[in-house]
């Protein structure tokens, strides 16, 4: 009798230790919760950031890239992401997580998922047939389609590369982002319209503003987010001045906001 017991106890042992693996196996392949693309929604947080894999290093020969169906956006827009990876020969196994958010942090859900990704909650992930990767790259797309646009979209996206060897250790995890700003105008021949000044560029304590028509300018990172800076001048003047002494030095998008409802855009340098 006893020895009849136990046999039945190390099956009954041995069935949940297999069980357990297999659980955990779909987990990874059928995509990523929501909240792990690595953007400020989700406090930076990806899958290597204690949910899932880790414990491996990038070959640097990985090139993650971004894409827009184009170049900015309006309202009512239905704007077409891709994410484009060429993993440089690390890794035949790839998958991501990836949302999209303004210059605060709010997430903006896609319309639609093309094959091989899915939604989750507000996030976009692959599923358990679109993490082979073919001659070194794989790639994923998705929709978005929103009435009123903010200034500015951030796609983020946290890729994962794993080793492929069903667990979860020696994989690594990449993030990267891209913003799109709303009606930017281009081909545009600058002549025909009324001449936006600004200066000094590159700047240090402050920057300045001109233009006919000209209400208002908003200062952003290149990440997308908005710094809600002071601004003087902006009554009844074409003139607008804004304090900067206290940001970090760098690279900012300036917005240009006119009467007649167009934003104008410009690069300026922080020294």
């Amino acid at each position: 009798m006893f020895n009849v017991t136990l046999v039945v106890m190390k099956k009954y042992i041995l069935f949940l230790v297999f069980f357990g693996a297999t659980t955990y196996s779909y987990t990874y392949s059928g995509g990523a919760p929501a909240g792990y693309s690595g953007s400020p929604a989700s406090s930076g947080q990806t899958c290597s950031g204690g949910y899932c894999h880790g414990g491996g290093t990038a070959s640097g020969l990985e090139l993650i890239d971004i894409s827009f169906s184009q170049d900015s956006v309006i309202n009512g827009d239905n704007l077409t992401v891709s994410i484009n990876v060429n993993t440089g020969g690390s890794s035949n196994k790839v998958g991501f997580s990836s949302s999209v958010e303004d210059e605060n942090g709010n997430t903006y859900t896609p319309i639609s998922v093309a094959t091989g990704s899915q939604l989750s909650g507000d996030y976009v992930t692959h599923n358990s047939s679109s993490t082979s990767v073919s001659n070194d790259s794989i790639n994923w797309i998705f929709n978005i389609q929103e009435a009123n646009y903010p200034d500015s979209l951030t796609v983020y996206a946290a890729v994962n590369f794993t080793n492929s060897d069903g667990g979860k250790s020696g994989d690594y995890t990449i993030k990267t982002q891209k913003t799109l700003y709303k009606n930017l105008v281009f081909n545009v021949d600058e002549s025909t319209l009324n001449a936006l000044v600004i200066g000094p560029n590159p700047a240090h304590d402050f920057i300045k503003a001109s233009s006919i028509g000209l209400t208002e300018i908003r200062l952003y990172s290149t990440t997308g987010r908005f710094l809600g800076l002071e601004a003087y001048g902006m009554s009844n003047v074409d003139d607008i001045q804004i304090d900067v002494s206290q940001l970090a030095r760098g690279n900012y998008i300036l917005h240009a906001l006119f009467e007649d409802g167009s934003i104008r855009y410009k690069h300026v340098v922080l020294n």
